[in-house]
């Protein structure tokens, strides 16, 4: 499914610089306060023995793309993890849109995969998923869908969008999932995932007692 917009009209054609190992990076977003987890940094909790960024990133790791960190808080421990950190432009904690924004500031790629710190059953072919669904349907964005519903936070974007995002932070239009459905973008279809694939730990109760 492709949704089009007026929103993009910067968007290169589809055979301008498709989304490839070499053009993108991925980007983790633990730039939240923390609300749910007391007020903690939730990639920093442990989970299984060891903090659950570690979790994300052994699953990220081998999908072979440069890793940046998005992180306002401690970001001396994230850089010890041996990865680029970067923090928000915008200032009061305004979710995972100011994370994006934030990243075309930093990084250099044409295309950048978005993910969320907490969840350490991440698809293991989540960029070469979202890579696919962008040939078969070009969008400047591309979205998991687990076959019921978008998850907008894992998110494939190429870099025409960062002004539309800039935009759309300045008007405090700060929901993700309603900015994707604003803007064009097609899905990748993860319904065949294990159905745990995109499950978030939001809670101290659920990184506790999450086996997965």
């Amino acid at each position: 499914m492709t949704q089009k917009m007026a929103g993009c009209q910067l968007f290169p054609p589809p055979c301008d610089q498709p989304p490839s190992l070499e053009t993108c990076s991925a980007v983790i977003l633990a730039g939240g306060q923390g609300s749910r987890v007391g007020f903690r940094q939730k990639a920093l909790l442990m989970y299984r023995g060891a903090p659950l960024l570690s979790a994300v990133l052994q699953r990220l790791t081998p999908q072979k793309l440069p890793v940046w960190i998005n992180a306002n808080a401690e970001q001396s421990v994230y850089q010890s993890y041996g990865y680029a950190v970067f923090s928000d432009e915008y200032k009061g904690f305004l979710g995972p849109l100011a994370g994006m924004q934030a990243a075309w500031q930093n990084v250099a790629s044409d295309w950048i995969v978005f993910m969320p710190c907490d969840n350490p059953a991440l698809p293991d072919t989540l960029v070469e998923r979202l890579m696919q669904a962008y040939i078969q349907r070009p969008a400047p964005l591309v979205v998991a869908h687990d076959g019921e519903r978008i998850q907008p936070l894992y998110l494939l974007m190429h870099r025409c969008m960062a002004p539309i995002l800039a935009q759309a932070i300045e008007r405090s239009h700060l929901s993700v999932l309603r900015w994707i459905y604003e803007n064009e973008h097609s899905v990748a279809d993860f319904s065949a995932e294990r159905f745990n694939c995109f499950e978030n730990l939001n809670t101290l109760s659920s990184i506790e007692s999450t086996s997965f």
